[in-house]
């Protein structure tokens, strides 16, 4: 990769750091707390007047660009300026160069590949084996390795639409054992639309166990001698299983290209974030409630409250309003495991607190005075939003940075690295695609 390339990512790397220092007092709030430690005061004033009796369709609609006649902060403004300009893209960028496929064209057939997968799964498999298939040849690759492959629905399609050797690793035996039985289902459904000898020809998925540490590991690995000028693949590989590819790919040549969806960062280590060198000598803290809110779906999240569906939000304020309840009945139940509970239209709080409670040996919530607290709940709902809603605006920025920190640490072992926007983000909200190729061909 050229040094312009090069400066160009260090200059957002560096500018997102600065950006997320000065918004680390949003970032690092739990919302649980909104009472306890009065999270709104801790918003500068202008933002306080600004937000105070602001409805939630209102500020759905300026984090979605909507022109507003609303006086807002000129400090928010440009923080929602400098967002849109460090933050990766996340609407659909890549366009893939070949539409091959070898058994899905018939329409009868087509569906067999999306037997038994959700829809969110649909859309990620459908696309993510097509730029998997795009990258293999352009590598000339014909086999790809897939970590985490669960129940091989990606690979399946891999091996037997896209006719690529392919290799399922997965930690459960029982996801495994269910894997293999579904390409035995469809290849015995194959034979009914397709001469018998041309899907003998196709390569059947390979389903090992494994649960991997090391990037050692992957080198050790027993694998059909097919598997040789492979590719890394990855959809959503959970916490450290991401970064432990990455090494991996950057360590060993059999590797040739990797494709990674990234997925989980709170569960990263010091060892996952941050892999640059460059990233790692900048003040580069990125705290759990941090990591944890770029995992959420801001296009979902804003379009809801665009067309008013946010009363259901109430339950952020009930759950805050709760834990102020508990800490002040003992200090010591602070961030006590409560029970889930999912808001419905006109559910009052001692309802909400007799069901989160269940779990507890506690008086009853009318003991504890919890009408009070369902007044506050009720009185400081919108602005309970309102804080979630601003914290959630920087989370395409905290992404933003893991996944440059991850692309500077290819540019460090002179791989070639993209990023592409691959998925329909109101789908998948991770929808980024992590390439990187040890030749130096377009995608």
């Amino acid at each position: 990769m050229n040094n312009s390339y090069q400066d160009s990512v260090k200059t957002v790397i560096i500018a997102s750091l600065k950006v997320l220092k000065c918004y680390r007092w949003l970032l690092d709030l739990y919302v649980l707390d909104f009472f306890i430690d009065n999270h709104w005061r801790m918003l500068p004033n202008s933002w306080q007047d600004s937000f105070y009796d602001i409805d939630p369709k209102a500020l759905g609609h300026i984090l979605m660009g909507v022109p507003t006649n609303l006086m807002l902060p000129l400090s928010f403004l440009a923080l929602l300026k400098t967002l849109n300009v460090l933050c990766l893209p996340r609407q659909s960028t890549y366009k893939s160069s070949n539409n091959v496929s070898f058994l899905s064209d018939n329409s009868k057939f087509r569906n067999l590949f999306l037997k038994h997968v959700k829809l969110k799964k649909r859309h990620e498999i459908s696309l993510m084996a097509s730029v998997v298939h795009n990258v293999a040849l352009n590598s000339s690759c014909n086999s790809v390795i897939d970590f985490g492959s669960g129940l091989g629905h990606l690979v399946r399609m891999l091996s037997y639409n896209y006719a690529l050797h392919t290799v399922g690793i997965e930690c459960q035996y029982k996801l495994t054992d269910d894997a293999r039985k579904l390409d035995l289902e469809l290849e015995y459904t194959a034979k009914k639309y397709f001469d018998e000898e041309k899907v003998k020809l196709l390569p059947r998925p390979i389903h090992c166990n494994e649960t991997l540490s090391t990037a050692d590991q992957l080198e050790k690995l027993a694998i059909s001698s097919s598997i040789n000028n492979h590719g890394l693949i990855g959809l959503h590989p959970c916490g450290d299983l991401g970064p432990l590819l990455m090494k991996y790919f950057a360590q060993y040549d059999s590797a040739k290209f990797i494709c990674l969806v990234g997925c989980c960062y709170m569960k990263l280590s010091d060892t996952g974030y941050p892999m640059s060198q460059f990233v790692s000598r900048h003040d580069n803290r990125l705290s759990y409630p941090a990591r944890e809110i770029a995992c959420h779906a801001i296009e979902a999240y804003c379009d809801k409250l665009c067309k008013g569906d946010y009363n259901h939000l109430k339950v952020h304020a009930f759950r805050a309003a709760l834990e102020k309840m508990l800490v002040d009945y003992d200090p010591k139940l602070k961030h006590s495991p409560i029970r889930s509970v999912k808001h419905t239209d006109n559910m009052a709080f001692e309802s909400y607190c007799a069901i989160a409670l269940e779990r507890l040996s506690l008086p009853p919530a009318a003991s504890l005075n919890a009408a009070r607290y369902g007044n506050l709940a009720h009185i400081h709902w919108k602005r309970v939003v309102v804080l979630y809603t601003l914290r959630l605006a920087l989370a395409p920025l905290v992404e933003t940075l893991i996944l440059l920190d991850r692309l500077y640490y290819m540019i460090e072992h002179g791989i070639h690295c993209e990023i592409h926007a691959v998925f329909d983000p109101n789908i998948s909200p991770r929808n980024h695609i992590m390439i990187g190729k040890k030749i130096s061909l377009n995608v």
